[in-house]
């Protein structure tokens, strides 16, 4: 038996050309050039799958979907836009579009969906009725992720799937690709969105300060604890509680947020009594876990506590199609915050920008436009503008000279003065490692610009060993 699908378009054209395409491998198709036509053929027929644009004359297409699904709950909805932006995604998953497709339609990838939707829909047809989703806050301007790449797609249909649900988020991603802005968007389109969004970030904070700004303490758990005071998860109470850079936290707090996912309560520091807590939690990191785990610096429970529903952001690199609508949008941005007229970009910065390779990412970017834009004096944003940008590449030391061969000779040259001293400390290593840590440090905080996160990252350590080494050497 042929599955049957529905094609809701006022596009005659396209209509026609997708119709042809699925009869050709096999669906029987019936056409809709409106809503209304749309809702009277689902109240006549039963179809398996439903393409609907979301630009259809007289209705919109977001708004149509609760109406056909009240019509057949089992039907997959898979959503066709000509402009894949943030919210469109988030608001055809939150309801619960099957999927959805960006004109122009790209004929394998339209047959692939489609035999997907039309196997899950045989699959629900049991199920009771599919019920929209909460709707949510309208997100402004300056709240929104922007890019049409095909890997930004992904990220928000999974946005818009984990904002309907309740379940725990790990948001992966290098420094710079928006990780606290994904879990603002998943807050502000969840049913906890009139509630608390606490955002905590786990490196800032001193290991001994942790535990109590985490769970909170209790007067007189120690010197300086005048009185009880509420922690961040208990802040967050009702709401979603934001933890950035998670791998950054002790063994002994991971611990007890692993306590905290598995019974839904918390012990303030200096308390024998446990609180109820209501809370979301969303996680984010920059480290791979799996390579902390394996170090035993990271819990493989609590990672699998944490990696229910994974979102892994792409490094702006690896979608470069999306970096003319950012600038766009932060020359916009700019503009109304400076209280200036939007001034244009040259088309060769533009290239120029898109050439560059962001190892700081959106953030990179946005900040270097807000530079451009401080410098430019006229109407037209130039090269010259970004000069601190495209110039910034330092000579790097290790490629301008033979650095295996002198470290080697340095090493030589130290280990025999230290034999000849006919020392019994057995300090060698420490010794060596004073020498030669030192500028280590100095030489990635260079390459990331004072990006001490970054940085961690490179070396392999622990931020918060990071923070204690850079004390020591009193580097700044």
């Amino acid at each position: 038996m042929a599955y049957s699908v529905l094609i809701a378009d006022d596009d005659y054209n396209l209509c026609k050309l997708l119709s042809a395409a699925l009869e050709k491998a096999g669906y029987q198709t019936v056409k809709a050039k409106n809503g209304k036509d749309a809702i009277t053929c689902v109240q006549q027929d039963e179809f398996d799958v439903i393409l609907l644009d979301i630009f259809l004359g007289d209705v919109d297409g977001l708004e149509l979907i609760e109406s056909l699904q009240k019509c057949n709950p089992s039907t997959a909805i898979i959503v066709i836009t000509g402009h894949g932006t943030t919210q469109t995604a988030i608001e055809a998953a939150k309801r619960r579009a099957y999927s959805y497709l960006t004109k122009p339609v790209d004929k394998e990838e339209l047959l692939n969906i489609v035999a997907r939707a039309a196997a899950a829909a045989t699959i629900t047809k049991e199920e009771s009725e599919v019920k929209a989703a909460h709707t949510s806050q309208t997100i402004d301007a300056q709240g929104r992720m922007v890019g049409q790449s095909p890997a930004m797609q992904t990220v928000y249909q999974i946005i818009g799937r984990a904002a309907v649900s309740d379940e725990t988020v790990l948001i992966m991603g290098e420094s710079g690709t928006g990780k606290e802005l994904v879990s603002e968007l998943i807050h502000k389109n969840s049913p906890r969105s009139e509630n608390p969004f606490i955002v905590v970030d786990c490196s800032a904070i001193p290991p001994s300060l942790i535990e109590s700004t985490l769970f909170g303490h209790v007067k007189g758990a120690f010197t300086d604890a005048h009185a009880d005071r509420k922690g961040k998860f208990e802040q967050a109470d009702s709401g979603t509680i934001f933890l950035d850079e998670v791998g950054e936290l002790p063994i002994d707090i991971q611990m007890k947020l692993l306590r905290v996912l598995q019974e839904r309560e918390i012990e303030p520091v200096g308390s024998n009594e446990t609180r109820q807590v209501n809370v979301r939690i969303i996680a984010a990191t920059n480290q791979k876990l799996n390579n902390a785990i394996a170090k035993k610096t990271f819990r493989d429970d609590l990672y699998y506590r944490l990696n229910v529903v994974p979102i892994s952001l792409p490094p702006l690199r690896e979608r470069k199609e999306d970096i003319p609508e950012l600038i766009d949008l932060f020359i916009s941005q700019f503009a109304q915050e400076y209280q200036i007229p939007k001034i244009n970009i040259s088309s060769d910065t533009i290239e120029k920008l898109i050439a560059y390779h962001w190892p700081g990412n959106v953030r990179e970017l946005e900040n270097a436009i807000k530079r451009a834009l401080v410098m430019c004096s006229g109407q037209m944003l130039l090269t010259e503008h970004f000069s601190q940008l495209f110039e910034k590449e330092p000579e790097n030391p290790i490629e301008s000279q033979n650095i295996d061969q002198q470290v080697y000779a340095l090493l030589q040259q130290q280990v025999s003065l230290y034999l000849e001293s006919e020392t019994d400390r057995g300090e060698l290593h420490a010794e060596i490692r004073e020498t030669y840590e030192k500028p280590l440090f100095e030489i990635v905080l260079q390459h990331t610009e004072g990006n001490r996160s970054k940085a961690s990252e490179i070396l392999g350590i622990n931020r918060n060993t990071l923070h204690t080494k850079l004390n020591e050497y009193g580097i700044k």
